[in-house]
């Protein structure tokens, strides 16, 4: 069947990638201009949402990761419409009963700012599940236009926020202190999800709107997703507390002001990833439909691939180190934090965006599970440690990119056991990790930044030249 990257798959990705060029944009003027509007303190609030808002997914009890792994790779069409119209009610029903009760438990247990954070957060449950159920159907019917339009529109929505909230901080005749807080900031993220689901939900209306299959056979369904959804979902929840331990103790150990610091850091990092993941968004379905030779034939490319890319983004390190200064010099602090995370960025890309497509695809949800379940407490133990030995956030920096390295090899023998493929090209892209993390480091510590650059770019591209992996790499 060839390559799981046929032309096809290329146009996805072309089309998710220049979406996430989009996102990238607003991703930037977010990135920097929220920050400077709303103060550190503020900032800090924000990344509290934004921190805890990546596990709303758990209250889809794995439905939309069934519904993702049974029917990935079908065209729209092959869709059993009055199914898929109970399973959408149900869900929908169900989402709304865990909003409504998570907005009941942040009315009266939490105390001031958390309070307004987590009935956000209830808010935001329902609207973001919603929008992911249809993101999935997207997705796996390869409808990837609809995914790239809907991220362009609330890449420029967020955009329009930033900026009005921008200019209002530099008029004269300013709307009020409200408008430049976290809260209105927060309060438009939301509602442009709301916007999304609503839209999603006028897209799929015949997903939504008309007879449907009776409740015996579907809660039969539900069930089925559940079970075979749950692996998966989990795997996924384990995934993101992974990468976002270390901001789950910084917030929790540190004051708000320094977390903002510290969340500010992997902020900028996450717009390094942003069009990266437009390969990952793409990926699975196309590796659905790929036989098994091809999938060994394209696994040490693409890995080697992203993390090229990932060492590539780094460059944009080197401007930063005048630009955060002069722009937000009370971030300043965040640059020494930047600088360590950075090489973690093509270890985690390498696992999220191909290793862990190939485990879905192989039905190895639960091992990939039991492997973050390993790190996980792994990761605990290291940013205990490093909390302990020297209490700062540069040595929680440190131990999570250490704990990086190690899922990553833990991770990567899957393809060696499963595949067969020789340990040699393995071997070299971990080899290559090391050489480029090293050189990154090395580099920056050249006090010219531009010179360092360009020592760095260099060294990039001569080591990808050497490491490039071959046509008969992994025979």
């Amino acid at each position: 069947m060839g390559s799981p990257l046929s032309r096809k798959s290329l146009k996805d990705i072309l089309k998710v990638a220049f979406s996430n060029v989009a996102k990238l944009l607003s991703g930037v003027l977010v990135g920097l201009l929220l920050p400077k509007i709303i103060g550190v303190t503020d900032y800090g609030y924000y990344k509290t949402f934004t921190l805890y808002g990546v596990y709303v997914g758990l209250f889809t009890f794995g439905i939309t990761d069934g519904i993702y792994l049974k029917f990935g790779g079908k065209d729209y069409s092959e869709l059993n419409k009055p199914a898929f119209r109970f399973y959408t009610r149900f869900y929908f029903l169900m989402e709304l009963v865990f909003s409504v009760l998570a907005a009941a438990v942040a009315v009266f247990l939490l105390p001031g700012e958390y309070r307004f954070i987590f009935i956000c957060l209830a808010i935001y449950l329902l609207f973001f599940n919603i929008t992911s159920f249809f993101q999935t159907i997207s997705q796996i019917t390869g409808r990837f236009t609809e995914l790239s339009v809907r991220n362009l529109l609330q890449s420029l929505l967020q955009a329009i926020a930033i900026l009005f909230m921008y200019f209002n901080s530099q008029s004269v005749s300013n709307l009020g202190a409200y408008i430049n807080s976290y809260r209105f900031f927060t309060g438009i993220y939301v509602s442009i999800t709301c916007l999304l689901a609503l839209w999603y939900i006028f897209t799929y209306r015949d997903l939504v709107f008309g007879s449907c299959k009776d409740y015996k056979a579907g809660k039969s369904d539900i069930l089925y997703f559940v079970k075979s959804g749950t692996p998966l979902l989990v795997s996924n929840l384990s995934m993101l507390l992974l990468l976002s331990l270390d901001r789950q103790f910084v917030n929790v150990l540190f004051t708000t002001d320094e977390y903002a610091v510290y969340a500010f850091a992997y902020n900028i990092l996450t717009l390094f990833s942003t069009t990266l993941s437009a390969i990952s968004t793409v990926l699975y379905p196309a590796l659905k439909r790929t036989d098994e030779e091809s999938l060994k034939s394209s696994y040490i490319k693409l890995v080697f691939s992203v993390m090229m890319l990932s060492f590539a983004g780094a460059l944009l390190y080197y401007p930063l180190l005048k630009f955060i200064p002069w722009f937000l010099p009370k971030y300043t602090d965040a640059l020494p934090i930047f600088r360590i995370i950075i090489p973690g960025l093509a270890i985690s890309s390498a696992v999220t965006i191909v290793m862990h497509n190939y485990y879905k695809v192989l039905g190895e949800n639960l091992r990939f599970f039991r492997n973050c379940l390993c790190i996980l407490s792994a990761s605990f133990s290291a940013n205990l440690v490093a909390y302990l030995i020297f209490g700062t956030r540069e040595a929680i920096s440190v131990a999570s990119i250490l704990v990086l390295l190690l899922w990553y090899i833990l991770t990567e023998r899957l393809s060696i056991k499963h595949y067969g493929i020789s340990s040699m090209p393995i071997y070299k892209n971990m080899l290559y990790i090391l050489i480029m993390g090293a050189s990154f480091y090395l580099s920056t510590m050249i006090n010219i930044w531009w010179l360092g650059m360009l020592v760095y770019a260099a060294v990039l591209g001569v080591v990808t030249l050497f490491f490039k992996p071959n046509d008969h790499a992994i025979v």
